[in-house]
């Protein structure tokens, strides 16, 4: 997720909602209502791992693309902010190859991943152009599994990855890289006792000092924790930090306060069942003021609203349909597949929509007159 400079939100991930799998990408206001959502892709599956947005206010996402007679790439595609295609590009070799963190370097881009299939990969580090070409491609690793789950241009103007690798032990380690402008490797380590550990993002302190977030089974309260890491400029040890309980946790993010930082993931530990999200803050240290666990918390005072059961009917629809459920006017919206809005009108509880339209998956919009999203949902159009 990325925040617009107007405070709107871009959430990219993936959908298997049109059959197989597609990038996703929906824009909110600042409230989290949607205000278009957008999928991409080919005829096989595609998925989205992280974006950014450049100061020229473009978008672009990476991730990994899988095309008959080529198989598995790297994917960048490159967007305006009304999700609009502006360029594509896909990246790869012999083997499979996927993009997984991306960030500005230079007047380009730099991408990080894996290159090969299972235990047989390597990290993958590519230096892209601002027009797209590829200006050098790197790989790190051993003789087993070495990937790249974040990448981020240091200070020092060279670059950092961290991810996992199988390739120094019986054990997933954490595995963090620095190379210079050019992808040459300075120096590597990898971080493991006598069980898995991986990385999944890091950020660089002001100090030359890094700080990541990932999770390890070596230590803490059972299964798989959250890890908290901070290392050296060189990337020796300072410190590690582990959150969760008898189940698996697991860390996906981190970021900067000012007296500290806020990790976030998921839990099976604690929460409503199944995995939940996981938010943990601390100072400077690693260490949190409590240990005791919140279940629930409400970081906004927002007024909850009871809202009516709507649902269309008859769905699947020949193009006529009524939305039952709904009390009072609202304005209405289709969009097709790929986040085009092919119909728009206004509708109260009495009113039928008529829509001519080729058959397919559209989602349906109900938006208040005080331009609230109150109701999403799939219309099923068949030939007449």
């Amino acid at each position: 997720m990325v925040k617009l400079p107007g405070g709107d939100l871009l959430l990219a991930g993936n959908t298997n909602s049109n059959g197989g799998y597609d990038g996703a990408l929906v824009r909110t206001d600042a409230f989290g209502n949607v205000i278009w959502e957008r999928t991409y892709g080919a005829d096989d599956w595609d998925f989205f791992r992280e974006m950014l947005v450049t100061a020229a206010g473009e978008v672009m996402l990476v991730g990994r693309s899988f095309r008959e007679g080529v198989g598995a790439e790297v994917w960048v595609l490159k967007v305006d902010e009304e999700g609009e295609i502006l360029d594509e590009w896909l990246y790869g070799g012999d083997g499979e190859q996927e993009g997984r963190a991306i960030c500005a370097f230079g007047d380009g881009f730099v991408i990080a991943g894996s290159a090969g299939t299972g235990e047989l990969s390597d990290g993958l580090l590519i230096r892209i152009q601002v027009d797209g070409s590829e200006a050098w491609s790197q790989t790190f690793g051993g003789d087993s599994l070495d990937m790249f789950n974040d990448v981020l241009a240091t200070s020092d103007g060279g670059l950092s990855m961290m991810g996992i690798t199988h390739s120094f032990s019986q054990w997933e380690e954490a595995y963090h890289v620095k190379a210079d402008a050019d992808g040459a490797e300075l120096w590597f380590h990898n971080w493991g006792q006598v069980n898995d550990q991986g990385a999944m993002k890091h950020q660089e302190l002001s100090s030359g000092e890094f700080i990541s977030i990932g999770y390890t089974k070596t230590s803490g309260g059972g299964g798989e924790d959250m890890f908290l890491l901070k290392s050296d400029p060189e990337g020796g040890f300072v410190f590690g930090r582990t959150f969760g309980g008898g189940a698996d946790d697991q860390g996906a993010s981190v970021d900067l306060t000012d007296d500290g930082f806020v990790c976030a993931g998921w839990t099976s530990s604690y929460g409503a069942g199944g995995r939940d999200v996981f938010v943990v803050r601390t100072n400077a240290s690693g260490s949190t003021l409590t240990e005791i666990v919140g279940t629930a918390f409400d970081p906004l005072s927002v007024e909850e609203e009871t809202v009516a059961t709507v649902f269309i009917a008859p769905n699947p629809s020949a193009g006529d349909f009524r939305i039952e459920g709904l009390v009072g006017r609202h304005a209405w919206t289709l969009h097709d597949a790929s986040g085009r809005m092919v119909g728009s009108g206004s509708i109260d509880e009495m009113s039928t929509i008529s829509v001519d339209v080729e058959a397919g998956v559209y989602r349906f919009r109900l938006v208040d007159q005080r331009g609230v999203m109150r109701w999403t949902g799939s219309l099923v159009i068949v030939d007449r």
